[in-house]
């Protein structure tokens, strides 16, 4: 009788223990104290899955939808600097703690095999303890910066063996991780050595290029999975075109076409495409020969999404083409009162100048941009600079041209980037300038910056 009850409660402990189904999902849970943007983002790394919304509650806590998307790395924050990098686990019920002051220095999950988290949320700042000064590294001689970055390699590496409970399988993946990670900024060395030292023609001797004998830059599968690989790649086609284009750049001709050429030459072809897109978007927005650069571009690229995307863009290039109606904008917050609209200044061509106060490229074109001012000074020309500055910067902004004294009409984008006006103009990068004429025609939608010799003989072809 005593055996036939061991073997009953044996049987129903079975049955409870199938009949306990496996969460099929994630939990996320957490608090972000101090935070004035009350919508983070969540999504799951090269997965594709749809962005999921986390609403902060007035006291910093917060609760995600179920999570179906599986085990892997996922995205968390706030479309800015407050943003973290996590590994969650299928099945798994996580809290995540941080202050916005210092997110990266205070965010900590709990959970399930939350180690591997733990050390991605603490990875760059062990990286930036163990290299120090960025320029102290990289103005280091050839010799001494091969040494350090030996050093440093076994460092990360040792790090990641530091945090005891990580699953294997990202064990795995995050030693591909640092080993390209590695080979990377071996080709950071020569641009940043060139930088810091300010020694333009410095080149890294054939030795130093030897490391990178025997690299496979066209491994699809770690190109979709590894990070640092496929900047190593990008990095890698980049300095290939940048050569090809030398000699047409000396020759002042355009860049856009070697590039291109490189690009398309790559023989994987999700590579090439991807890498095609990092730069034909932004370069056919640029080239004086848009017809052309298109069409060599759907010569090469073989992704039909990415080839809609061009057409797109290139059919909303063509209605910006010279002699077209420029598009407008209306009511434009004035720094120096009131507001402004394209329509006040009909009868004067416009040089329009697309800034902002944290874009360092704009701000190098200031002084020049100053000096063809007083050039022009008295001319049927007017100088209207259009920053793109968030509401949470026009005091940053209107301090900026305070300050520094800045000349000609200064106005700020209703709606910063995503403002009527930049979209129609198909602006994505910045700085932008644009030439309109007396009867709010375009001359240039794309024209030459204030730098460029080359923009007084086009203003004065004019005849302003």
């Amino acid at each position: 009788m005593k055996n036939t009850i061991i073997v009953l409660l044996s049987a129903l402990f079975l049955v409870s223990c199938q009949s306990t189904p496996k969460k099929d999902y994630i939990l996320l849970s957490g608090t972000i104290s101090g935070a004035s943007e009350k919508e983070f983002r969540l999504y799951k790394r090269k997965s594709g899955a749809d962005l999921t919304i986390v609403k902060l509650a007035e006291d910093g806590t917060f609760s995600s939808d179920t999570i179906t998307t599986g085990t892997g790395y996922y995205a968390f924050g706030d479309g800015g600097r407050n943003s973290a990098e996590l590994y969650l686990i299928n099945g798994g019920e996580y809290n995540l703690t941080a202050i916005v002051e210092k997110f990266r220095n205070t965010a900590k999950l709990t959970g399930p095999n939350s180690d591997a988290s733990n050390y991605l949320l603490s990875k760059k700042d062990n990286m930036d303890k163990l290299r120090g000064s960025h320029s102290e590294f990289y103005s280091l001689n050839e010799s001494d910066f091969i040494a350090k970055q030996k050093m440093l390699h076994k460092g990360h590496v040792n790090y990641l063996d530091s945090f005891p409970n990580i699953p294997k399988e990202f064990v795995e993946r995050e030693r591909k991780e640092l080993y390209y990670y590695n080979l990377l900024n071996l080709t950071y060395y020569e641009d940043f050595h060139r930088r810091y030292t300010k020694q333009s023609d410095f080149k890294v001797s054939a030795d130093f290029v030897k490391q990178f004998e025997g690299v496979d830059f066209h491994n699809e599968e770690l190109y979709k999975l590894i990070g640092s690989y496929r900047r190593l790649v990008l990095k890698h086609y980049e300095k290939k075109a940048e050569s090809a284009a030398e000699i047409s750049v000396a020759a002042g001709k355009e860049r856009y076409f070697d590039v291109l050429k490189v690009y398309g030459a790559i023989p994987n072809d999700h590579i090439k495409n991807d890498i095609l897109m990092s730069a034909a978007p932004y370069h056919i927005g640029y080239t004086d020969n848009i017809d052309e650069y298109y069409n060599a571009y759907m010569a090469v690229s073989t992704s039909e999404e990415n080839n809609e995307i061009m057409t797109k863009k290139y059919k909303g290039l063509k209605r910006l083409s010279a002699g077209a109606t420029s598009p407008i904008f209306e009511n434009y917050v004035n720094h120096a009162g009131g507001t402004t609209s394209l329509s006040d200044f009909k009868g004067k061509y416009i040089y329009i100048d697309i800034w902002a106060t944290w874009c360092g490229p704009c701000l190098q074109e200031v002084p020049f941009l100053q000096e063809v001012e007083k050039k022009y000074h008295g001319k049927n020309l007017e100088f209207v600079s259009i920053s793109i500055d968030s509401k949470e910067k026009r005091d940053a902004w209107r301090k900026m041209v305070t300050d520094e004294g800045f000349s000609g009409v200064q106005l700020i984008a209703d709606k910063d980037f995503n403002s009527d006006f930049i979209a129609a103009y198909e602006i994505n990068s910045i700085p932008r300038f644009i030439i309109i004429d007396p009867e709010g025609k375009i001359v240039s939608s794309n024209a030459t910056r204030p730098s460029d010799p080359d923009l007084i003989v086009l203003l004065d072809e004019l005849n302003i």
